[in-house]
């Protein structure tokens, strides 16, 4: 379990940074982005993502490494949420820039490979499922 508590927190620690670049005036020109990625989005800046990087990406990814730390199963389960979460947002992403970049495609390996080791733990650890009403 500690490769994942190490993994969601690098996760987290990306997704604040890009919530940054995406939130501060200027940061996502300094990063090399420009709105003009924007041009088929339902929005003009990077706000919206800025705001889902920092709500949805870092705190999940933050919240299931806390939970994975202190032990609790069910920080896998949300552990694999998130990488769900973050694939998903990937393809959004190239569906509405209409373009595919590098760094999307590492991050989409790095989803997979997150919900792939969330997974796995579950598996292997035979971690019940959160709120059930399965009674042991």
């Amino acid at each position: 379990m500690k490769r994942l508590v190490i993994f969601d927190l690098t996760m987290a620690i990306l997704g604040a940074i890009g919530a940054g670049a995406a939130l501060i005036s200027g940061g996502a020109a300094s990063m090399g982005v420009s709105t003009d990625m924007l041009v088929h989005a339902p929005f003009k800046t990077f706000l919206v993502p800025g705001i889902f990087l920092l709500v949805v990406i870092f705190g999940g990814n933050l919240i299931s490494g806390i939970l994975l730390g202190k032990g609790l199963g069910i920080g896998a389960y949300l552990s694999a949420f998130m990488g769900f979460i973050t694939g998903v947002w990937i393809i959004i992403q190239w569906l509405l820039m209409a373009a595919i970049f590098p760094i999307q495609i590492i991050f989409m390996i790095i989803s997979l490979i997150q919900l792939t080791l969330a997974l796995w733990l579950i598996r292997k650890y035979k971690l019940p499922v959160p709120f059930s009403a399965y009674q042991h």
